[in-house]
């Protein structure tokens, strides 16, 4: 009789502690079955396949592509497979805001369409350069992914304003609101 009452006043308090004695013992065996000094994989394992297959692909090409050299402009390129203006002002700029100069020199109707063989004019242009005003709340890396895409490209405006762009003591950059930014 004891025990029905007492079973019945304490049944989810031994409930809960059941479970929580069960928690505390798969964790425990999870933490310590694990090795606790295995060095993480290398970022080319972490990869899925379709994109290690994918970066082999652009290498591949850019090995079949022959080395620019030096060349002097205005001059004359032919499109080959997988370019885009952005690539070929990159190519012969070293920027591809440069694009539009080409498709305004070309008379492009619809500089998103182009097409393998291809020969464009690539005139004399003087590189453009962009500016940003920084924000409350920016980053380098949100300011990357604006202008680039991604994130991943936050040390080149690093690099491109290395007078204006501080260090805190964590080592991270400090950019201040109003500060005027090239982006290369």
């Amino acid at each position: 009789m004891k025990w029905k009452k007492f079973w019945a006043s304490s049944r989810s308090t031994i409930v809960s502690a059941g479970i929580a004695l069960l928690v505390i013992g798969g964790l425990f065996v999870i933490f310590n079955a694990l090795p606790a000094n295995q060095p993480a994989k290398p970022a080319e394992e972490n990869k899925p396949e379709e994109q290690k297959q994918e970066e082999q692909k652009k290498e591949q090409e850019n090995k079949e592509q022959p080395k620019q050299e030096k060349v002097s402009l205005p001059t004359k390129y032919t499109v080959v497979r997988g370019d885009s203006l952005w690539n070929i002002s990159t190519r012969f700029y070293g920027t591809g805001y440069n694009w539009v100069v080409i498709s305004q020199e070309n008379k492009l109707a619809n500089p998103n369409l182009i097409h393998t063989g291809n020969i464009f004019n690539i005139p004399k242009a003087e590189v453009q350069a962009k500016t940003y005003t920084v924000v409350k709340g920016d980053s380098l890396w949100s300011i990357s992914e604006k202008f680039y895409g991604t994130g991943f490209d936050w040390s080149k405006i690093r690099d491109a304003n290395t007078s204006k762009v501080g260090t805190l003591s964590n080592g991270r950059p400090l950019i201040i609101p109003g500060q005027i930014l090239v982006v290369p």
